[in-house]
């Protein structure tokens, strides 16, 4: 049954004999009022209907002697989460595209400065230099395609019995971390079910958020905790912070305070987490991101 969003004037009723005469079943038009919202002056009523369409709704109001002056219908009505989920909808088809048709010749490249590498072993230290400056790029544009394009995208999870400190383990090695950043990790042996990739590029994700966010130098304090329902991995960077006005922006998409940010890395961390049933929280003084899964198996 269509729900619609009307608007009229209480006309020779009051406030309290329209709700007093609210009721729970449909009328002989078929429409069932769910809702009545009246504005300040008490003289303005939006009702919440379901109703079969448009002409039953003006019919429900004309044997209360009243003319609606809007009708719309609530599936026209798009709210700014759903206004979010299409963006992200056709952000997540183009990234897809995009990231099948950058990763061939990626390849491609990576392979070449391979073969030049073992062809020419007694290069100088200079040249050195210029190929690992390449290797670096190559795996910056890699993290882009995999860890933020490549998971914007829906995909399917494997969901199996994983070790937490395994996963943070794991994301580490596909991270350079600058000799000024100091790194603690917790030891708690926490295991949970997941799919330990998309997991991974959610841990991946926010170290290189709070690397950036140092400038190369700080530290980053990492615990895992679980209470009754939940395990808790949280991130606690030295960084400045972030802005109080941009905390409730950061997982918005496209949103991004870094020249060279895509403003879709902390998106696909929320992602991944609500499609473990979970969330992410984010505290100033210090910076933390907390990532909140159930230990319930999700299905």
């Amino acid at each position: 049954m269509p729900i619609f969003l009307d608007m009229h004037k209480l006309g020779d009723y009051t406030k309290e004999q329209l709700i007093m005469g609210l009721e729970d079943e449909a009328d002989e038009f078929g429409v069932t009022v769910h809702q009545m919202m009246f504005n300040e002056k008490e003289d303005i009523l939006h009702c919440i209907c379901s109703a079969p369409d448009i002409e039953s709704v003006e019919k429900h109001h004309m044997k209360f002697n009243t003319k609606c002056d809007k009708i719309f219908l609530i599936d026209e009505i798009k709210t700014d989460k759903i206004i979010k989920d299409e963006k992200l909808k056709v952000i997540g088809e183009l990234s897809s595209r995009f990231a099948h048709d950058v990763r061939n010749p990626l390849a491609v490249i990576q392979t070449s400065v391979d073969i030049l590498k073992s062809k020419y072993p007694d290069i100088s230290e200079k040249e050195t230099i210029k190929f690992d400056l390449i290797n670096t790029a190559i795996s910056r544009i890699a993290h882009q395609i995999d860890h933020v394009l490549g998971f914007v995208a829906s995909k399917k999870l494997n969901f199996k019995l994983n070790n937490i400190s395994e996963i943070l383990d794991s994301s580490f090695t596909g991270i350079s971390v600058p000799k000024k950043i100091s790194v603690h990790k917790s030891k708690n042996n926490v295991s949970l079910y997941c799919d330990f990739e998309a997991i991974r590029i959610l841990f991946v994700n926010i170290l290189l958020n709070a690397i950036q966010a140092m400038n190369d130098s700080g530290k980053i304090d990492i615990k895992i905790t679980r209470d009754t329902d939940n395990v808790l991995i949280s991130f606690e960077n030295s960084g400045p912070g972030i802005p109080e006005k941009l905390i409730l922006k950061i997982f918005d998409p496209l949103f991004t305070t870094k020249q060279t940010g895509t403003g879709l890395g902390l998106v696909s961390c929320k992602q991944i987490a609500e499609a473990h049933g979970g969330k992410i929280e984010v505290t100033n003084n210090p910076t933390t991101f907390t990532v909140i899964l159930p230990q319930k198996h999700i299905s």
